[in-house]
């Protein structure tokens, strides 16, 4: 064989024995310049309790100038964890080298031992085409549930600490009440001038309302006649009683709850003395609903129906707390 000779000194080398050597060359250069690339990553606990967050960071170190590094493609939901934040790609110049970092915010809902996996890095040298991977380390997380000790007695609940009200604040308070009574001050002189320029009278059809408290008892009578719960639909039935009591709170007292976490709603209600007497069952109903659609929780008969019951009792108890009438006479009936 003697096509594409290669001459040296002492003869001439075939081509099919230059061709490995070539190909050695191009695999040793690639490996090299994957060697300089440091791909790390790490977690801030290894054990977490069901529902927590904790960080989970992936970091790449190398020399732009030689190769160039694709992040891995993190999905928003892997192996029962859930990605409930991510940052964006962070750059640390060094001398040589330069630092990229990622953060991502986990949580998972579901108890037991779940691996994180080691995600690729495609690394490719600025010089070539091949693209050489590299992986991260993978992490164990134990996922705990709540340890309850039905050995020892229930604790009472810390009572009601009072907050002094900020000057700022109360400022804010007092100027927004002024600025209230203008308004209603310029709205109520515009009615009556309207009402002077209107010669001819007009039959107006008053529009009925509704009250908040009449609005939420009727949705938990409809709550009560579907019964969602005894149709294997406990999570939709939880989700409807709670949807029911964060608008009834909304619209009664004008507490933000559709944000809101369980922890952040009942805070809200310790600053309302209407809730002296109804604010653990309140508790009751969401933390029920927290282990239903969280924690796949799965209540029994009765508290499934508890859980209305105790709604129906929050929206009258709170009612009658703000309105002095000691006797409601709503219709929906509690079991």
């Amino acid at each position: 064989m003697n096509a594409f000779p290669f001459k040296m000194a002492k003869g001439i080398i075939p081509m099919y024995k230059i061709i490995p050597f070539v190909l050695w060359l191009l695999i040793f250069h690639l490996d090299a310049a994957a060697q300089n690339v440091k791909v790390k990553s790490r977690i801030d606990s290894t054990s977490i309790l069901i529902g927590n967050q904790f960080q989970f960071t992936l970091s790449s170190t190398y020399n732009p100038q030689q190769v160039k590094v694709l992040f891995p493609t993190i999905p928003d939901s892997f192996n029962h964890f859930e990605v409930v934040q991510r940052s964006k790609i962070d750059t640390s110049f060094g001398r040589d080298e330069n630092t990229y970092t990622q953060n991502f915010t986990l949580t998972n809902f579901d108890s037991g031992a779940w691996q994180i996996p080691s995600f690729h890095f495609d690394i490719q040298s600025l010089q070539g085409d091949t693209i050489a991977p590299q992986f991260s380390d993978s992490f164990l997380v134990q996922v705990n549930t709540i340890a309850v000790d039905t050995s020892q007695p229930f604790k009472p609940i810390f009572g009601i600490r009072s907050a002094k009200m900020p000057v700022q604040q109360m400022i804010l308070y007092v100027l927004g009440i002024a600025l209230l009574l203008v308004v209603l001050g310029v709205l109520i002189w515009y009615i009556r001038k309207r009402m002077k320029a209107n010669k001819k009278s007009e039959v107006i059809v008053p529009e009925k309302i509704i009250l908040p408290h009449e609005k939420a008892l009727q949705t938990l009578s409809q709550i009560e006649k579907e019964a969602l719960w005894q149709h294997q639909q406990e999570k939709i039935y939880h989700t409807q009683l709670t949807d029911a009591m964060r608008t009834y709170l909304e619209e009664q007292f004008n507490i933000d709850c559709f944000e809101k976490t369980t922890t952040e709603i009942i805070y809200q209600v310790k600053r309302n003395k209407a809730f002296n007497n109804s604010r653990q069952a309140l508790r009751s109903i969401f933390e029920t609903a927290d282990m239903v659609k969280f924690a796949k929780s799965k209540p029994s008969d009765d508290e499934h129906v508890k859980s209305l019951e105790l709604a129906v009792e929050v929206v009258k108890e709170t009612y009658k707390k703000v309105s002095g009438d000691r006797d409601s006479g709503f219709g929906v009936r509690s079991h």
